[in-house]
């Protein structure tokens, strides 16, 4: 999945009635849902004044500096003034060029950040030229649409007109035809950049009629594709992007974001008081997103060994109940996330947060939280080749396989031979689930078998009794070897696994 950081901003909402837009904020919050199935960590802003405009971009090109790819949309009015770029904000003031000049944000900017941030590669996507879409329908503030713009090395710009022209607002069901165009193709696997433009203004040329060309400028090198083959996620998730993708998030000085941003702090001490505020909290006053961002830092937070976090753990059943909402459970669904993505809002492939597993799947057949469980087994629908195990009422039992050779090991320091079994398959039905990648010399662990079948238990995210494990061991063994990082899946039907590699 690419290590991937995008800004997403879409504004309509401005503030004289002819220059509102009527698709704008759909176009970013679309492309942001794809983006984010995509694998990119998003950032979506929508109707930003001048102020929250400059933040999201300044916040933006610093954290931009973490990731390997950048890529910046905007959605709304553009404007060129004395031959430069602006994409305006939804305060922009249009009485004449110098006040839409100062009261708009540069393009400019926003490539000197992507550029000095030292990603491989920045994309810049502009459905802007929008002038007011009653009566006319076009998006622009002047005839003469956005000026040429030449991309530096590494950045692409893609354009939804030409040089010159302007861009519809519509045409596309909720999307303009540009945006409409992007979203169609974008989930084309294995496509270049390049050809995925093509296809793009193949679209727009022929919905338009032949009243818009998009256009872009690249100076890329190698070869970028959005889509590789992996989706992120396949459902939209009801809460904030800084939410899901945590590593965003930045307090707002609230009661309960100041709550979550010691817990973030890995500090026992700053991290168990934080907890104890939360029986001052109004519950009621608090949104479905915080909820929901709450419950995946007091797992995280009890996995790092706070006592008042793992207390909570512990008495799950009891402790979520007041944040019952509505038949639904922001913080428990929070939880689950955690358990299965990371702060990017990634998929922990092989790498699940299992440490309270069990404690969480005890809640699965209770009716106050099944909302929950139906919550998690649709996010994690996409991933059926890496997640073994979803959430059923009533609960059913996950069948494996593990076949292990004997093999004699000699002890380091007195040559003495012990008996071991080294562990060369892990089978679902006629599935061969233990990559042969994952297998390599001197990265394995060493155990009595209990302490393998957890292992393996949690590596295939199974709660405690619903895991039917049948393995060749005779009980001559003293202990097993297996790989350290037991990352499974459904992806290749076969492992050419060799135990003497071991």
């Amino acid at each position: 999945m690419p290590n991937a950081l995008a800004l997403i901003i879409g504004n309509a909402n401005y503030s004289l009635q002819k220059h509102k837009l009527i698709n704008s904020v759909n176009d970013a919050s679309d492309i942001a849902q794809k983006l984010s199935m995509l694998g990119f960590t998003i950032n979506c802003v929508t109707n930003a004044d001048k102020e929250k405009f400059e933040r999201s971009v300044t916040s933006f090109g610093n954290n931009l500096q973490k990731y390997d790819i950048g890529l910046f949309y905007f959605s709304g009015h553009g404007l060129q003034i004395d031959g430069n770029n602006y994409l305006t904000a939804i305060d922009t003031n249009f009485i004449d060029a110098i006040s839409a000049k100062y009261t708009s944000f540069p393009l400019n900017s926003v490539i000197e950040y992507m550029q000095q941030s030292k990603t491989k590669v920045n994309i810049i996507i502009l459905d802007a030229c929008r002038d007011n879409p009653l009566p006319n329908g076009f998006r622009g503030i002047n005839d003469s649409g956005l000026a040429p713009i030449y991309a530096p090395k590494g950045t692409i710009i893609a354009f939804s007109t030409s040089p010159g022209e302007r861009a519809l607002d519509y045409g596309s069901g909720r999307n303009s035809i540009y945006t409409g165009s992007l979203l169609n193709h974008i989930s084309d696997k294995n496509i270049p950049i390049e050809d995925f433009f093509k296809r793009v203004r193949t679209s727009v040329f022929n919905l338009s009629k032949g009243k818009q060309t998009s256009w872009e400028h690249t100076s890329l090198i190698g070869d970028f594709y959005f889509n590789s083959g992996d989706l992120i996620q396949s459902v939209k998730l009801p809460y904030r992007q800084e939410c899901i993708a945590d590593e965003l998030f930045v307090s707002r000085g609230t009661k309960i974001d100041t709550i979550i941003e010691k817990l973030k702090i890995y500090d026992w001490y700053t991290q168990g008081p934080a907890i104890g505020e939360l029986s001052t909290l109004d519950v009621s006053s608090v949104d479905e997103s915080d909820l929901f961002l709450l419950g995946r830092n007091i797992l995280q937070t009890a996995i790092g060994g706070t006592f008042a976090a793992k207390d909570i753990m512990e008495n799950l059943s009891t402790w979520l109940l007041p944040f019952l909402r509505n038949k639904e459970n922001h913080v428990l669904n929070g939880m689950l996330y955690e358990m299965y993505f990371d702060s990017k809002g990634h998929f922990r492939k092989g790498k699940f947060k299992s440490n309270y597993l069990d404690e969480l799947f005890q809640l699965q057949t209770d009716v106050r939280y099944i909302s929950s469980f139906e919550f998690i087994r649709q996010v994690l629908e996409p991933f059926t080749d890496d997640v073994f195990y979803l959430p059923h009422n009533p609960p059913t039992i996950l069948a494996i396989e593990a076949v292990f050779e004997e093999k004699e090991f000699k002890d380091f320091f007195d040559d003495s031979v012990e008996i071991g079994a080294v562990l060369i398959s892990v089978k679902h039905g006629n599935t061969e689930l233990l990559q042969a990648t994952n297998v390599r010399r001197y990265e394995n662990d060493r155990s009595k078998f209990p302490d393998f079948e957890q292992k393996l238990r949690f590596s295939l995210g199974v709660p405690k009794g619903k895991l039917r494990l049948s393995t060749n061991l005779t009980g001559n063994e003293k202990f097993v070897t297996y790989p350290y990082s037991m990352n499974l899946s459904r992806k290749f039907s076969e492992a050419d696994i060799n135990a003497n590699d071991f």
